[in-house]
């Protein structure tokens, strides 16, 4: 008696067993060329394009930094985790928290607490040393963003002194974005991932700090936007000592003293 050890092919192999003359052989799987052109449809790569308004014209989507995918996996995983935690219909359900029973920080915004602006200065030196990002310009943004108001809040939604939308907030860990030492915190290390992503470009990662970075991508470089433009050009301006911001009916200064803190004056 000879034995013969045939070793099944894998799941998935281009290797399948076919019955001749009541014997079990063996054959590769070669596709017709139809099923081989179905094949490669099937696995090529998708293409992704959208409409430009723009341009008038249909382009490919970029390819996101690895910044925009963290954000988008922390975003997609916390709605994942908020859909799950929803009660199945019929279930008795628990009164939702305010604000102030959520967060205890909430408390000290609401009875209208302010920081000072030494603790406010020791803030930034902090979370600045700690990203490796210029202390000055992380006072520059603030002054333009919030104009150091830890209550702020725009109309699109961002909030406290770095501005920070609701899905950076999240997506940066920030459980509370008008708390001081969380906003700064989370909006450095947000401003220092997208100077990482622009290979340290000041002009590039403050526009993506503004616009996004898809739409710094979409136009290689600054995009063409009024509000934009006029941000990075007020911010830089104020970094480099040699703009006026303009606060109320008297304009304010910037001045840098012997030692290169930065300071904000209205005083003449």
């Amino acid at each position: 008696m000879v034995l013969i050890l045939l070793a099944l092919p894998a799941a998935g192999s281009d290797i399948r067993p076919v019955d001749e003359g009541g014997r079990k052989i063996y054959v590769n799987d070669v596709p017709t060329p139809k099923e081989a052109k179905q094949r490669a449809q099937a696995s090529a790569p998708v293409r992704l394009i959208y409409w430009s308004n723009t341009e008038h014209r249909w382009k490919r989507v970029p390819k996101p930094t690895p910044w925009a995918l963290q954000q988008a996996r922390t975003a997609a995983a916390e709605v994942s985790g908020e859909v799950a935690a929803r009660p199945l219909a019929g279930q008795q359900t628990q009164p939702v928290p305010t604000a102030a029973e959520a967060n205890p920080n909430y408390r000290n915004i609401s009875r209208g607490r302010s920081i000072s602006a030494a603790e406010l200065d020791a803030l930034i030196d902090a979370a600045a040393a700690k990203h490796g990002v210029d202390a000055n310009l992380v006072r520059a943004l603030i002054k333009v963003e919030s104009n150091f108001n830890p209550r702020a809040r725009s109309n699109k939604g961002a909030m406290g002194l770095m501005q920070l939308m609701p899905a950076t907030a999240r997506a940066l860990k920030v459980s509370d974005p008008y708390d001081p030492a969380q906003n700064v915190e989370g909006g450095v290390r947000h401003l220092r991932g997208l100077m990482d992503d622009h290979n340290g470009d000041v002009e590039l990662s403050l526009a993506a700090y503004n616009a996004g970075a898809g739409a710094v991508q979409r136009y290689n470089g600054v995009p063409p936007y009024k509000e934009t433009r006029n941000y990075v050009r007020r911010i830089t301006q104020m970094y480099s000592g040699s703009g006026r911001a303009e606060g109320g009916s008297t304009p304010i200064r910037m001045e840098r003293d012997s030692s290169g803190k930065l300071t904000f004056t209205n005083v003449e």
